[in-house]
């Protein structure tokens, strides 16, 4: 497996696109709009970058995000998002894992073109594997670029280092320059543990994207590792590791006790995945080993 390790930004500062999102408040259910800080590139344009389109975010009118958590999942149940468009746009919209640097959770809508206009996007309330979303936890985060800027197939990584195409250049690149056919949410399963497994010691974290791989197949992958919502790694992938990651996880730094183990991946191009298992930390000596 050939992982790429370049320099890592600090954590908190990682900067690769602009985003609209919006948290839901836990104790009256309404909803605050706010900037994604750790995102930056869609504000800008980039004269020197890869075919010399400027990333243009396309700007969202009339939120109406009241009932985006209010509904109940386990009763079929679906929440709404509602916005308006003064043009044609492509959008993506995701739910985020509230306090963690972007673990996604779900892709409601994934770049898909809406025209202008009044729209109002529905979801289940579900992650990406099916589970009910703890919406205490959850911000829905929004973010497009105008029809008028689309021209896929014109992003390409020729002349990009490893550092340019895991962080991006400095004034980032166009969604709406990626071709269609990598525009791609992958599916990932967690194959070495599952819920409810006790872990000690040294631990082998297995992951792989057993079917399409979008612009990981390309491009390489970002992966990053959480016990509940601490970051514990982020490491880099280039294209030969073929979907399959590895992460040794050293129990012994963290506390005894519950936790949710969850991996995201991220492509390097904002299609983004995860999985989570519900998992014991024991430290302790078994009462053979004490003997």
């Amino acid at each position: 497996m050939n992982k790429q390790k370049p320099k890592q930004p600090s954590k908190g500062t990682h900067t690769h696109g602009a985003h609209t999102h919006t948290d839901h408040s836990h104790d009256d259910h309404t909803h605050a709009e706010h900037a994604h800080n750790e995102h930056a590139h869609a504000e800008h344009g980039n004269p020197e970058g890869h075919g010399g389109i400027k990333p243009v975010k396309i700007t969202f009118f009339d939120f109406k995000m009241d009932k985006a958590f209010a509904f109940d999942p386990a009763k079929s149940e679906t929440g709404k998002i509602t916005y308006t468009l003064k043009e044609p746009g492509r959008i993506s919209i995701k739910v985020l894992k509230a306090k963690t640097r972007e673990l996604y959770l779900a892709t409601l809508v994934n770049w898909e073109q809406r025209d202008a206009g009044t729209h109002t996007e529905t979801w289940d309330g579900r992650d990406y594997a099916g589970n009910i979303v703890d919406f205490t936890e959850a911000i829905i985060m929004l973010e497009g670029e105008p029809l008028s800027t689309y021209k896929p197939d014109s992003y390409s990584l020729d002349g990009m280092s490893s550092e340019d195409i895991i962080h991006g250049h400095p004034m980032g690149h166009a969604h709406n320059e990626y071709r269609d056919s990598a525009n791609i949410v992958p599916e990932l399963e967690i194959t070495s543990i599952k819920d409810g497994d006790v872990l000690s010691g040294l631990v082998e974290i297995e992951s792989q994207l057993p079917g399409e791989k979008g612009y990981g197949d390309e491009a390489g992958y970002g992966v990053r590792y959480y016990l509940d919502n601490t970051l514990v790694t982020e490491e880099f992938y280039d294209r030969s590791c073929g979907g399959k990651f590895t992460y040794t996880l050293d129990t012994t730094a963290y506390s005894d006790g519950p936790y949710t183990l969850y991996v995201g991946m991220c492509d390097h191009h904002q299609h983004a995945t995860s999985r989570g298992h519900r998992i014991r930390i024991s430290n302790a000596p078994s009462k053979e080993e004490s003997r």
